[in-house]
Parts: structure tokens; C-alpha cells; sequence
């Protein structure tokens, strides 16, 4: 088999592994998650899960710097194109949204990480916060350039902007509010983001 062939056959077997991984830790936490139920979730044996990652703990850092790299790239997609800030915001909002909703489980890990009962990866999930408030802020200081906003804390604002954003959508899908509806909502909540922003000028 060409080294290449072999390689993505890899590949997709350690996203395999994740993926179900991050269903198992969504469901019940580090503690009780079974590594032998992971790797038979994802069609291996019990043995070949060691060949990936060396233990329990190694194989939920690597699926939370997973997590980190794809909920980033959605983040910089939504943020990335033309629009105003109103527009780069719905978009971002829409992006948590579809997190929430598309990526549950793991969108779900990385928060019992970061505020929940997988607190001792707290570090490692701290690390994507930082990376979100970065691009948030990058955007701030963008539309503050083109004139669209005036900003006195950068940093605090882009804080702020995550924290509302997150916070909504959580508390959405606690209610049982579907993607769609909270998508429609989207044009509203950057509204109100965008008013508390410059109240604070």
C-alpha cells in the first residue's frame, strides 16, 4: 500500500477515534468515559486505540486540540470575508449556532472543559478562549480603523462580544430553540452587541 494511502488511512482512523471520543466525554465526562467503549464506538480493537494515542488523558487533549483547530477555522471563516460589523458579526453568530447545533459534542466538551466538570483540561481549553478573543478583537480593531466603531479596550470589548455571543447560544439551546431559530436571530443579536459597544465608546 502507497505510504500516502497509508497515511490518510491513519488519518481517518484517528478522526474516527475522536470523533466518537468526543460523543463518549460529552456524555459522561473524563471520569467515566471508557476508552475500550471509544474504541469500539469507532470499529477498532481494544488494543489498536494505544497505537494512536498512549492513554485516556493523551487521546482527550488531542481531541481538544482538535476541537480548538476546527471550531477556529469556522471562527476566522465567519470573520474573514468583506461586510461591515454588523454583517462579520451575525456571521460569527451563525458560526457558534451551527457549533452548537451541527458540532454538539464537541462543541459541548470544550465547554465542560473550560466552565464544567472536564476542569482539568481547563489550560488546554483556555487556549482556544484566548484564540477567539484574538480574532474578535482583530476584527474590532479593523472596523475601528474603517471608522465603523470606536473602542477605548480592544481586548475587554472582544471578551465581551465572545461572552454575549456563547452565552446566548447556550442558554438557546437550554431552551430548546432550534439552529434555525436562533440563526433568524442573528441579524438582532449583533444589533444589540453592536449597542452595547458603543455605549461603552
Amino acid at each position: 500500500m502507497p505510504k500516502v494511502v497509508d497515511e490518510q488511512m491513519r488519518e481517518a482512523t484517528r478522526r474516527r477515534i475522536i470523533h466518537e471520543a468526543a460523543g463518549e466525554f460529552a456524555r459522561l465526562g473524563f471520569d467515566q468515559a471508557n476508552i475500550n467503549t471509544i474504541a469500539e464506538l469507532a470499529g477498532i480493537g481494544k488494543g489498536t486505540i494505544y497505537l494512536y494515542f498512549e492513554n485516556k488523558r493523551e487521546l482527550f487533549l488531542a481531541m481538544l486540540r482538535f476541537i480548538a483547530q476546527t471550531q477556529m477555522a469556522s471562527i476566522r471563516t465567519a470573520l474573514a470575508h468583506e461586510g461591515t460589523l454588523q454583517q462579520r458579526l451575525e456571521r460569527l453568530f451563525r458560526a457558534f449556532v451551527h457549533l452548537a447545533e451541527q458540532e454538539s459534542d464537541t462543541f459541548n466538551v470544550y465547554m465542560s472543559a473550560l466552565y464544567g466538570v472536564n476542569r482539568a483540561f481547563q489550560d488546554e481549553a483556555t487556549k482556544l478562549l484566548r484564540e477567539y478573543v484574538a480574532v474578535i478583537a482583530l476584527l474590532l480593531e479593523e472596523s475601528q480603523a474603517r471608522g465603523e466603531v470606536s473602542v477605548s479596550n480592544i481586548e475587554a470589548t472582544a471578551l465581551m462580544v465572545l461572552s454575549l455571543t456563547e452565552s446566548y447560544v447556550l442558554s438557546s439551546r437550554v431552551l430548546g430553540r432550534s439552529e434555525q431559530m436562533m440563526a433568524l436571530e442573528a441579524g438582532s443579536v449583533a444589533g444589540l452587541i453592536l449597542r452595547g459597544i458603543a455605549s461603552t465608546e
